[in-house]
């Protein structure tokens, strides 16, 4: 019933993210709320410089970095596609791990293969959360950051004077 629970609550922050609505993401996030983004893109440096290492490095750190970049996923009009949810853990440790694929349409689609050709942006998603108590303490989010690093230089490139 538990794991039901949580993962109900996940899709429902993930709907309203897709909405353009990161409100009930952050009221569940913890006050020392943490976002891995692994990579080197601007949505890893938004706020420090990039560290690569085999340790975890919190990209951003606390509720105002954690909802900059929340606001900006929003803002970006960026949608998650879940294929799966799996939680683990009693409520006092709660771990989820989301597959997902995150994708801006674009005017014109053209289904091919896996994804849509037409995509301003489409990548793969796998992320692991961390709940505590039914706050979120954690976000680690893996995705394919050579097609992110891409996506910031197209948009640097049609934004250049």
């Amino acid at each position: 019933m538990y794991k039901a629970a949580v993962r109900a609550l996940v899709r429902h922050g993930i709907n309203r993210l897709n909405e353009g609505d990161p409100s009930f993401l952050m009221k569940l996030a913890s006050p020392d709320a943490e976002i891995v983004f692994p990579g080197d893109n601007s949505w890893a440096a938004m706020h420090r410089p990039v560290e690569k290492g085999r340790h975890q490095h919190a990209t951003h750190r606390g509720l105002d970095e954690c909802r900059s970049f929340a606001d900006r996923f929003a803002s970006e009009g960026i949608r998650f596609h879940i294929e799966d949810i799996l939680v683990n853990g009693p409520p006092w440790n709660t771990r989820v791990a989301l597959r997902a694929h995150d994708f801006i349409a674009g005017d014109s689609l053209v289904r091919q293969g896996d994804g849509c050709q037409g995509d301003e942006y489409n990548n793969r998603v796998v992320a692991f959360l961390e709940i505590r108590w039914g706050r979120l303490v954690r976000w680690e989010d893996y995705e394919d950051t050579e097609r992110l690093a891409a996506w910031d230089e197209r948009r640097a490139n049609t934004t250049a004077p």
